[in-house]
């Protein structure tokens, strides 16, 4: 039997800052010419060759936010409230 992990909660501010870094890629992604996963026919060789470019463009932001924080001498990169 498959043990089913437990969701998180809708109002979590880490998964919504998390989605709307998604929403912000899709949408700079679109202004760019650029397709997104949801463009593609699924499983096709096109569908992978974009989530892989959506992914490292996923990867390129995160590491520009890591760079700023680091360039700012920040101690706690997840923010102040970030201990709940």
């Amino acid at each position: 039997m498959a043990h089913e992990q437990p969701k998180p909660p809708q109002e979590d501010p880490i998964r919504a800052e998390a989605r709307a870094l998604e929403g912000s890629i899709r949408a700079i992604r679109r202004a760019q010419g650029k397709r997104n996963p949801e463009d593609c026919v699924p499983g096709s060789p096109e569908s992978f060759a974009v989530m892989e470019a959506f992914v490292r463009d996923v990867g390129r932001v995160l590491a520009l936010d890591m760079l700023e924080h680091e360039k700012n001498n920040d101690s706690d990169v997840n923010g102040a409230d970030s201990t709940g």
